[in-house]
């Protein structure tokens, strides 16, 4: 079963949210995480400076000078036993001259390199624990010579992770937070943005059911050509329909004075009374022909395939050399190659296949067909060198529902049915004198 729009919009819309909060988190966690190791790192610096600053070197001994700092530091943590942050002061020699009271059950690696003047960091790991350190090396200057010691701060990387816990489970709260929030939004305007669909889809579902004949909707700019061929494919559908039922009405009609003459002659052996038996017989083929074609023939439609006019001007000319050889007659055929026409090839092949086969059978010698664009429309004009139509038939023969006119052999021959076909195709037919002497038919559509 294939899924709906619908589906297919949220379920995409569900994995790119997904990918994209996934990423935003990473990226998030990430800057956070080196934001938080930078501020330790100064924080750990800055503990340095406070021990530069509370450090002083007593001269009371005269062979070795006294390093000291305060009972209780300004740092609260370096006063509690056990607590996360550590501080001692080494000689270069890695002899301890002074440490806080946090370090007092806690050991810390001696530094290994030691670089005067820098601050050194690093991240070492002892008895499971592990520890950020700064070492930071300085010299002081005394009367009675240089005494180097190096200051070393370092705090449980336990703090880190905490807070970087801390900070994971609020930023994943609210990202999902927010992503369900924004699913739901999404949702609703997907609902909001498709429901001109569901009322096609409605709409269509009265018209199967015979509740309605046509889409009648107010529909977005976006469907409305859709809406506008399915309403004209629904027109025409019950159009042809209605022909239907018209052509078989006039079928039964036409057929009853056919069908009487042969009931009366069947069983008389007159010849006389048998051509006259061909005769209702080749009208009542007649009678048929005429009205399943006008039952089927389809009309404008926005859905129809536009056709190149001049192939097909072509093909009806070349059969009629065929069936009027003898005639030798000489044809003119001016159409262009670009010109397209939205017909059906059916109905056209009928359209220019009764005007021109009359042109054949009336003309001398010359038939001439031409086309151009007229507008948004087609002109065709088809003329001939014959004797011509009378002006007092040309507004007879092309009436509809003329039914002996319809009949009649001669020009007036299938061009009823023509101008019945035109007018299916909103188009018009006229007939006027041509330059080369015999009629001139001007079709429209």
């Amino acid at each position: 079963m294939t899924a709906s729009i619908h589906s297919r919009i949220i379920f995409s819309a569900l994995v790119i949210l997904i990918l994209f909060m996934s990423l935003t988190g990473l990226i998030l966690d990430k800057a956070f995480r080196n934001n938080l190791e930078k501020a330790q790192h100064e924080n750990l610096r800055t503990q340095v400076y406070a021990l530069l600053a509370a450090a002083e070197l007593s001269e009371d001994d005269e062979k070795n000078p006294v390093l000291q700092l305060p009972a209780d530091l300004t740092e609260p943590r370096l006063n509690i036993y056990e607590s996360e942050l550590y501080a001692r002061i080494l000689t270069v020699a890695d002899k301890i001259v002074w440490q806080s009271k946090s370090l007092a059950n806690t050991t810390l690696p001696f530094p290994a390199k030691i670089k005067m003047g820098e601050f050194s960091f690093s991240r070492k790991t002892l008895e499971s624990k592990t520890y950020a350190l700064i070492n930071f090396t300085t010299i002081w200057i005394t009367s009675k010579g240089e005494h180097a010691y190096v200051f070393q701060v370092a705090e449980n990387i336990n703090v880190l992770n905490a807070q970087i816990e801390d900070f994971r489970k609020r930023l994943w709260f609210w990202l999902v937070g927010v992503s369900f929030i924004l699913i739901i939004v999404q949702i609703l305007i997907l609902r909001w943005g498709l429901k001109p669909l569901r009322y096609v889809a409605e709409d269509l579902l009265e018209i199967e059911n015979g509740k309605k004949k046509r889409l009648t909707g107010i529909y977005p700019k976006e469907i409305n050509p859709l809406t506008q061929n399915l309403n004209q494919l629904l027109n025409s559908s019950q159009q042809q329909l209605s022909r239907y039922r018209d052509a078989l009405g006039n079928m039964a009609h036409s057929l009853k004075t056919p069908i009487a003459v042969l009931q009366g002659i069947i069983n008389n052996e007159n010849i006389k009374e048998k051509n006259t038996a061909l005769e209702q017989l080749k009208t009542i083929n007649t009678i048929v022909e005429y009205q399943l074609q006008r039952a089927a023939t389809v009309g404008r439609s926005q859905l129809t395939e536009a056709l190149a006019l001049k192939p097909i001007a072509q093909k009806v000319i070349s059969t009629l050399d065929k069936v009027y050889k003898d005639k030798k007659v000489e044809t003119q055929l001016t159409i262009s190659s670009t010109l397209n026409i939205k017909v059906d090839e059916g109905d056209l092949f009928e359209i220019l296949g009764n005007l021109i086969e009359n042109a054949f059978k009336w003309c001398n010698k010359k038939v001439c067909v031409s086309a151009k664009e007229l507008l948004n429309k087609t002109q065709v004009i088809i003329e001939d060198d014959g004797a011509g139509i009378n002006k007092e038939q040309r507004d007879i023969i092309i009436l509809r529902g003329q039914r002996a006119d319809q009949n009649t052999p001669g020009h007036g021959l299938g061009l009823a049915m023509v101008n019945e076909m035109l007018l299916l195709y909103k188009g018009s037919m006229e007939i006027t004198e041509s330059s080369l002497g015999g009629a001139k038919i001007i079709i429209i559509f």
